[in-house]
């Protein structure tokens, strides 16, 4: 039985890169045919303020509160009985007070091997705030769908984007992951936080049992000024922590208006990958292949066959 890589950004806090370093690895990893083997790869918006969600053009507007919610789907416009819309929320439905549980339909996207299930604002806030007894609900609930081996048929990988701050919705998704790596800007204040994420995913992963096992794959240093001497004294000094620099990726993202010009959908071209012969490129092609390498070693624990 064979299970789907599951990735997750993760960092509490705001603006360190996980939605862009998500889209980036998604983008690089659906281009490239001997990584997805033909099959797309899907990314979970579980960040209420839905980023995600409003880049590849799923985001509507609630006439209620004018919240963000997914626009419908072709395949539950139609419906009479529940909501017209997907959101990961649909696997917490009963707890939220909104209906039964379902598994969540993913949506197509402009690129044709990137799938996405869209955030839902106000779903996601309720469910970040259940109360201690119904988290293992939610983490059980995600568990049992991102294991589900029709899914390993279906997709390459799953990508999840997280939100900038301790919730339950953190916990379902460590829960969930295969692998997990945190994007972090290079400065006192944000490395402070890694390090306390970085135990914290340490004692996830002990506490899995004998559960799919769950790999971290290092810190991505993020946003990077190469000529900021703050910038190079912090990556300089987490290189050499007797305990932390091993846990520093060999590969950075810098500080380029690549990125948020590509972030932008009605740009062309619309991704890093595209813009041939530059830093970038380079760049986000070298993360990529990274993450890839180190997901591509575990395959055998999740069932796939060598080589896969």
């Amino acid at each position: 039985m064979a299970f789907v890589p599951v990735v997750g950004s993760v960092n509490y806090k705001g603006g360190v890169g996980k939605t862009t370093s998500s889209r980036v690895a998604a983008q690089g990893f659906a281009e490239d045919i001997s990584i997805n083997q033909g099959k797309p790869v899907l990314i979970v918006d579980l960040d209420p303020q839905a980023n995600t969600t409003r880049r590849w053009q799923l985001a509507a507007v609630s006439h209620e509160d004018g919240s963000v919610i997914p626009i419908p789907h072709d395949e539950l416009a139609e419906a009479t009985d529940g909501l017209s819309y997907s959101s990961v929320c649909d696997l917490w439905l009963d707890l939220l007070g909104a209906g039964s549980p379902v598994a969540p339909l993913a949506y197509p996207t402009s690129n044709p091997r990137i799938h996405v299930v869209p955030a839902h604002e106000n779903f996601m806030v309720a469910a970040s705030r259940m109360p201690d007894e119904k988290v293992p609900v939610l983490a059980a609930r995600m568990v049992e769908w991102l294991r589900d081996p029709s899914l390993a048929e279906k997709y390459c990988c799953v990508i999840i984007d997280t939100q900038p701050t301790k919730s339950a919705l953190i916990d379902a998704a460590l829960a969930a992951c295969t692998h997990v790596y945190i994007p972090f800007i290079p400065e006192p204040q944000p490395v402070d936080g890694v390090l306390s994420m970085i135990t914290y995913v340490s004692r996830q992963a002990q506490n899995r049992g004998n559960d799919v096992p769950l790999r971290f794959l290092g810190l991505l240093p993020n946003r990077v000024e190469k000529n900021v001497i703050l910038h190079k004294k912090t990556l300089r000094s987490l290189e050499d922590h007797p305990n932390f620099g091993r846990y520093l990726m060999p590969v950075r993202m810098e500080k380029r208006i690549g990125y948020a010009e590509t972030d932008d959908y009605r740009n062309a071209p619309d991704q890093v990958t595209d813009l041939e012969g530059s830093n970038i490129e380079w760049e986000a092609r070298r993360f990529v292949r990274y993450l890839w390498e180190q997901i591509k070693a575990d395959l055998p624990a999740l069932g796939h066959e060598v080589g896969a």
